[in-house]
């Protein structure tokens, strides 16, 4: 990886809502930052998006299987699990936590109804969710004049990441400062996703900035951990976990050690 980055002088600790699609993507991602942010007596706010109640209904084939590499079936269980998860990661990195109600890609009918889709382009009929889910981010309890939103730049090409990504755009259209990270582990086990993804949103993003987290590296990977039924299917490719991310984070060859890596979101 590239060893020049710009300053971090240009995010420093504030109020900050890290706007995550699934219950995990803050924690893998920028959850270093968010504890920082935490010490420093900011207390930022944690939102999970694609969190809605679970019924059998709604797990079609695919999720199904989704399920079983979790190795847990029952709707029920995964909906209680996953919450729980969420809500002892949060409670590490020192964060606040809101779940709001939608469904994961996974249960919204047959849009997305394998790996291809789900790792493809948005269907036509969610065209404007992005716009909503803006909306929505906005009308929050948790939201503050000033308050700095981070959202999933989308490396990966997950769709739930570029919906959430397309709805920090159009809060940046609206003057809000939106911040994007670096979506992990995607960025570590498919490291060419990056640049894709970057020349993708070409013209929408400023430059590359890292924010130093040595002293809560640690804090990230505690978090991370709190996610068992996650860890053997998003790390299926790595014996361990933690080396994977503390190698990640100083691949970047920044003077100050590990970081995390963020981009601004054009606000034209």
């Amino acid at each position: 990886m590239s060893s020049t980055v710009t300053s971090t002088s240009r995010l420093q600790p504030g109020r900050a809502l890290f706007v995550q699609p699934h219950y995990d993507d803050v924690a893998l991602s920028c959850g270093a930052t968010a504890a920082a942010w935490s010490a420093a007596g900011m207390q930022p706010q944690v939102l999970t998006v694609f969190a809605s109640e679970l019924v059998d209904g709604m797990v079609g084939r695919f999720a199904a299987w989704k399920h079983s590499r979790w190795r847990i079936e029952d709707a029920d269980t995964v909906h209680a699990l996953r919450r729980a998860e969420d809500q002892r990661a949060a409670q590490i990195l020192g964060c606040g936590i809101r779940w709001l109600g939608l469904p994961d890609a996974i249960y919204r009918g047959d849009r997305y109804p394998s790996d291809d889709a789900l790792y493809g382009d948005l269907h036509p009929d969610e065209e404007g969710l992005a716009e909503h889910l803006a909306t929505e981010i906005a009308n929050l309890p948790e939201w503050r004049e000033g308050c700095r939103i981070f959202v999933p730049l989308g490396v990966g090409n997950h769709v739930d990441h570029q919906l959430v990504f397309e709805a920090g755009a159009r809060l940046a259209l609206r003057g809000v400062e939106v911040w994007a990270y670096e979506d992990l582990p995607y960025g570590i086990h498919t490291p060419a996703s990056l640049p894709r993804r970057l020349a993708k949103l070409r013209g929408r993003l400023g430059e590359e900035v890292a924010y130093p987290v040595a002293n809560f590296l640690d804090r990230k990977i505690e978090a991370i951990g709190a996610y068992g039924s996650q860890l053997p299917v998003i790390f299926r490719f790595t014996q361990d976990y933690a080396a994977a991310v503390r190698q990640h984070a100083l691949a970047v060859n920044h003077p100050a050690g590990p970081v995390e890596r963020f981009w601004r979101v054009a606000s034209t």
